[in-house]
C-alpha cells in the first residue's frame, strides 16, 4: 500500500507583505475620501457666508433706496458715510431714516430721536470701495458703495437711485 502524504500549500493564506499593502492602499484611499469631504465642508460654509452677506447686502440696498425713492429732504455729512431722509412714507419710524455705514457695520436708525444720537449696529463687516465714499449726493442720485467681508472674496453692494419727490428745505423735524 502506498500512502500519498499530500503536500499542505503554504501559499494559500494571506502573507504579511500582502497584508502591509492592503493596509497601505485602504490607508490612501481613506485619506483621499477625508480630504474630499472636508474641503466639499469648507466650500460650503465660503458658499453659505457669500449668500449671507450677499442677502444682508440687498437688504440695506433696498432699504436705502426706498427711503431715497421717497424722500422730501435728505443729506449726506461731508465724509460721505452718513445718510439722512426724511420721506413721504407713512408711520413714525418710516417718515425719517438715517444710514450710517462704518467699518463695523452698518447702522440704520428709523426714528427722529435715535438718528444721531444712537446707531443701533446693524450688519457687521462692511468696508469702503477703494477709499471712496460709501455715499455721494449729485443732482438728485444718490450713488452707494460698499464691500461686505465674507470667508472668501467680499461682497460689493453698490446702486444709484433718483429721487422721485420734490424736495423740500429742512428735515421737517427729523433731526
Amino acid at each position: 500500500m502506498t500512502h500519498h502524504t499530500s503536500k499542505r500549500d503554504d501559499d494559500s493564506g494571506l502573507g504579511l507583505i500582502e497584508l502591509i499593502v492592503v493596509l497601505v492602499v485602504t490607508g490612501i484611499i481613506m485619506i483621499a475620501i477625508a480630504s474630499i469631504f472636508v474641503n466639499s465642508w469648507k466650500t460650503q460654509d465660503q458658499v453659505t457666508s457669500v449668500t449671507g452677506s450677499t442677502n444682508r447686502g440687498q437688504v440695506v440696498g433696498s432699504m436705502i433706496e426706498r427711503a431715497v425713492r421717497n424722500s422730501l429732504y435728505l443729506s449726506v455729512n461731508g465724509a460721505g458715510d452718513e445718510l439722512r431722509v426724511r420721506t413721504s412714507l407713512d408711520g413714525t419710524a418710516l417718515k425719517c431714516q438715517g444710514f450710517k455705514v462704518a467699518s463695523t457695520g452698518v447702522q440704520v436708525a428709523t426714528s427722529s430721536t435715535s438718528i444721531g444720537t444712537t446707531w443701533p449696529a446693524w450688519k457687521p463687516a462692511i468696508k469702503a470701495v477703494g477709499g471712496a465714499p460709501y455715499f455721494t449726493l449729485t443732482n438728485g442720485v444718490l450713488s452707494y458703495s460698499f464691500d461686505i467681508q465674507t470667508e472668501s472674496a467680499p461682497v460689493r453692494i453698490s446702486g444709484d437711485v433718483a429721487v422721485r419727490s420734490d424736495q423740500e428745505t429742512g428735515n421737517g423735524g427729523c433731526w
